[in-house]
């Protein structure tokens, strides 16, 4: 499924996260608020070992093939990630080589927990998943808002230190400073992608002299909040009145009516540009923050994400998805205005 997470027998979902918001797939268990990075494991069921064993060899029916003297065959020089489960019975992850060394799911939320200057003992983890049958997991580390023009419209931007771990050889462990909340696979990639610079390490038996550089995240931290803010308050500064041709500009090119639009597309394109037109003046936005390019900006990105003639997940998909027409349209947007 399009969340990837891993559903149980039972129909629940191994994630878990603070109830402060409901995620787009409406899985998991609901927190009440920020949790320690144990309860939070252990309610989205990322608790358990990961242990590598060697790799012998079956027939399709599942029997082990034997040598003549009885030993079994062997395949060399690779090894098996395998789950143990709270039950006593066993998950095959995925194949790897005789270098990979197992870093464990609670491993990596303590090392996030370092990064951001934190303790096992602090409630500050959002999110936590499983991900693909136990090959991969996530977590959200909540950072604390972004407060765009504290003296003036004081708008935040909630800011997460992302958390990447996989057992399947392929994915390294990841810390991604982003401000979007991981819930599914989606999330997680996009996370990613958003994140200007991202620290990784791989599953090697040096990973946590690696992981020892990665207090450089707070440097990202810090300039992606800069970038950010730089470029939210020079939005602000941009004067767009209520009804005015500036904003008509801005509308149209970010839904501009196509040559040949039969009447039922255009008719379509004015109802989406009335409808922009009231989210840009309501209290979430021009009102709230005052006619200009911030509240534009905003109020397009709320159209699409929230408004649009669409089933809730796939706007939702779309939103999280780096390629979508959705995103490009809110890049699209947010370079037009940067120029005015």
């Amino acid at each position: 499924m399009a969340h990837g997470l891993e559903i149980n027998a039972d129909g629940t979902a191994r994630m878990a996260y603070a109830d402060r918001e409901v995620p787009w797939h409406r899985l998991g268990t609901p927190m009440k608020g920020l949790q320690t990075a144990e309860a939070m494991l252990e309610a989205s069921q990322a608790d358990f070992d990961v242990v590598t064993t060697r790799v012998s060899v079956c027939d399709d029916n599942g029997e082990p093939l034997r040598n003549p003297d009885g030993t079994a065959v062997i395949v060399p020089d690779s090894r098996a990630t395998v789950r143990v489960n709270s039950d006593g019975t066993f998950t095959g992850l995925a194949t790897v080589g005789t270098r990979y060394v197992v870093q464990q799911n609670r491993e990596c939320i303590d090392y996030a927990l370092n990064i951001v200057g934190a303790s096992n003992g602090d409630a500050v983890v959002d999110t936590a998943g499983v991900l693909h049958n136990g090959k991969g997991f996530f977590a959200s580390i909540d950072m604390g808002a972004l407060v765009v023009d504290p003296n003036g419209v004081n708008d935040s931007i909630e800011r997460y230190l992302l958390v990447r771990n996989g057992h399947d050889g392929k994915t390294a462990i990841t810390f991604a400073n982003t401000s979007i909340r991981a819930v599914c696979q989606n999330t997680v990639t996009l996370g990613v992608q958003e994140a200007k610079r991202v620290f990784t390490a791989r599953h090697t038996r040096n990973v946590e002299r690696a992981i020892e550089q990665a207090n450089e995240v707070l440097n990202i931290s810090n300039h992606w909040a800069q970038n950010f803010t730089k470029m939210a308050e020079k939005m602000l500064g941009i004067s767009v009145p209520s009804g005015s041709s500036r904003l008509e500009k801005i509308i149209d090119n970010a839904f501009p009516l196509e040559t040949g639009s039969t009447e039922r597309q255009k008719k379509n394109r004015d109802e989406v540009v009335t409808l922009v037109r009231a989210i840009y003046e309501n209290s979430n936005n021009a009102k709230g923050y005052g006619y200009n390019g911030w509240s534009v900006y905003n109020a397009i990105g709320e159209y699409l994400d929230h408004y649009r003639d669409a089933s809730r997940d796939e706007r939702a998909l779309a939103s999280m998805d780096n390629n979508s027409w959705v995103t490009r349209t809110k890049l699209k947007t947010q370079t037009y205005l940067l120029s005015l």
